[in-house]
């Protein structure tokens, strides 16, 4: 309500001057409690285009500020201070209606609207399912996870994706890794190739086949070996091993709370002929050629550094025509945006992917893709090597298993993705405030026990009187509260899960002392239904930000 009235009185001031090329107007809160409740430094941005002095300015908007009807019962004073800076403190009914406000949205407190929506795949994860779900991979699924919440939450419709990686030499290698570990495990000595898969996870795999299959495939295999990847022992090792390892990858994310609305397999593409398909289609508009008994794409029209192949001179397809097909058929689907958040090894991956983008429908920055860093396990400071029966990596249920599904989850989307994350596990097993995840769900469950313990005829309410919000602890709470609207916009339309961690730590800090200071209970009626409102909207933005990390609000602790 302030700053929406004070903004008003700045653009008909600056109307009425006629300036051009004005600056945003902005306000903030102030370092130094001392300065008042927010600040802005507007006069001293303004003064280029005025061609007068910050001070001034400054002074002439006070006054303009201060002589509005509509502004003046919500403001206490406006200083002019340092070299033209604004500083404004509130009145006792700004914050009534602050919280009033909030208090009314009920449990979709600081959900936002769009005037356009996108419709956006969110893709996440996306890998080969040859192999466990690690700690990289954890990073990636509780980051893609959160931005699908925020998006949804600030007002887009998202479909999140997982695009299954189940289509090339990987697949058939481990196709004969598990189909090697399935004879061994029933006596006979194929060996694993040297390039194959090698994590007792095979073993695993290979184990619960025979179990269920007996020596079914044993002679195929003895007889023919594992050199031909379209045998029909093979074809079925390859299959079974997939669709195993899949199921196990999809149970690992769901147990860590991340869905996928749609699971799609690159074998698909092939086997339904879209990647011959989208070659066929760029060949014909002239956007691909061949050269060198190869096909190839002219990235090099959107910038990419030089034309990329698109079909090998021995004639297989590479990886990147079948990412051309995927993509065209996710723009075929109607999605307004794209977003792919890739790891770090795909950096150099971008520009050829945006430019193919481009080349599909005119539009590279149709796809965005985000780019995540790795993660660091640490105790104490110190690197973290955990114990893990595959001897090669740290695996997602492994994480999982050491330190929970909310502290793994909170702690991987603490850092902005373009970061390299360290997490201490000591820290995120610590049951004490010292632990950020902790301090949140402990800020929620207090306020739960309040709520539980009310006496008969306490109703949450606000209604301006003496001794309403008159304390310090009171208002920083709710000018916190206030905050968390713009937070969520902002977290969502950067791409960063992370200030809605740092935004959680920082309400459950101003929660603390109002919980020491402010009693609720045996308060007089206005103040501790005042109160008590102040504590329902902070429990509601708490669950909030929780839910949006995809970590649970507990009611007790």
């Amino acid at each position: 309500m302030l700053a929406a009235n004070v903004a008003r009185v700045v653009d008909e001031w600056v109307a009425e001057k006629g300036w051009e090329g004005v600056p945003t107007f902005g306000m903030e809160r102030p370092a130094e409690a001392g300065h008042g409740d927010y600040a802005t430094n507007y006069a001293m941005q303004l003064a280029r285009v005025a061609r007068t002095a910050p001070r001034a300015l400054a002074e002439e908007l006070r006054l303009r500020l201060l002589a509005d009807s509509a502004l003046s019962p919500y403001v206490e004073s406006v200083e002019v201070a340092g070299p033209g800076f604004l500083n404004f403190r509130l009145s006792g009914l700004a914050f009534c209606r602050a919280a009033e406000s909030l208090l009314t949205q009920g449990e979709n407190v600081g959900q936002g609207t769009r005037s356009r929506p996108l419709h956006i795949n969110l893709e996440y994860v996306s890998v080969n399912p040859n192999g466990p779900l690690h700690v990289g991979h954890a990073r990636y699924a509780a980051f893609g996870d959160s931005l699908q919440r925020l998006l949804a939450f600030s007002g887009h419709v998202v479909t999140t994706e997982f695009y299954i990686n189940d289509f090339g030499r990987q697949m058939e290698m481990f196709g004969r890794s598990v189909a090697a570990r399935y004879a061994q495990h029933l006596g006979v000595n194929l060996p694993v190739p040297e390039d194959g898969y090698q994590g007792d996870y095979v073993k695993d795999i290979a184990r619960a086949i025979a179990e269920a299959e007996g020596e079914r495939w044993l002679e195929a295999l003895q007889q023919g070996g594992l050199e031909d990847p379209d045998s029909e022992g093979l074809l079925f090792f390859r299959r079974e091993g997939y669709t195993r390892m899949l199921a196990e990858m999809q149970r690992e994310l769901a147990h860590f709370r991340v869905e996928f609305d749609v699971w799609f397999s690159e074998t698909q593409l092939h086997t339904e002929g879209k990647v011959q398909g989208a070659i066929n289609e760029l060949l014909e508009h002239g956007v691909a050629y061949v050269q060198d008994d190869a096909v190839w794409l002219r990235t090099t029209d959107y910038g990419d550094d030089k034309d990329r192949v698109l079909v090998r001179s021995n004639e297989r397809p590479t990886y990147f025509a079948a990412d051309i097909a995927y993509h065209e058929n996710k723009l075929a689907r109607g999605f307004d945006h794209l977003i792919n958040i890739w790891g770090a090894d795909h950096h150099g991956y971008v520009p050829r992917m945006k430019a193919a983008i481009g080349l599909l429908c005119g539009d590279p920055d149709r796809l965005e893709v985000v780019i995540g860093q790795l993660v660091n396990l640490t105790e104490e400071g110190e690197a973290r090597q955990m114990s893990t029966r595959r001897g090669e990596m740290v695996t997602l249920g492994e994480l999982v298993d050491a330190i929970g599904v909310d502290a793994a989850r909170f702690f991987l989307v603490m850092r902005s993705n373009d970061q390299t994350l360290d997490l201490d596990m000591a820290l995120a097993k610590r049951q004490s405030q010292e632990n950020p995840v902790y301090y949140v769900q402990y800020a929620h469950a207090r306020i739960a026990s309040i709520l539980r313990n009310l006496p008969e005829g306490l109703e949450p309410a606000v209604e301006p009187g003496e001794g309403v919000f008159d304390t310090v602890q009171e208002r920083n709470l709710i000018k916190k509260l206030a905050e968390f609207s713009a937070v969520v916009m902002e977290a969502a339309d950067r791409r960063a899960p992370h200030r809605i961690v740092a935004y959680a730590q920082e309400l459950a800090g101003e929660f603390h002392p109002f919980y020491k200071h402010c009693r609720v209970i045996g308060s007089e009626p206005k103040v501790a239904s005042s109160r008590l409102a102040l504590c329902l909207i902070t429990k509601r933005v708490a669950a909030r930000c929780l839910e949006l990390l995809g970590v649970a609000a507990p009611e007790a602790m």
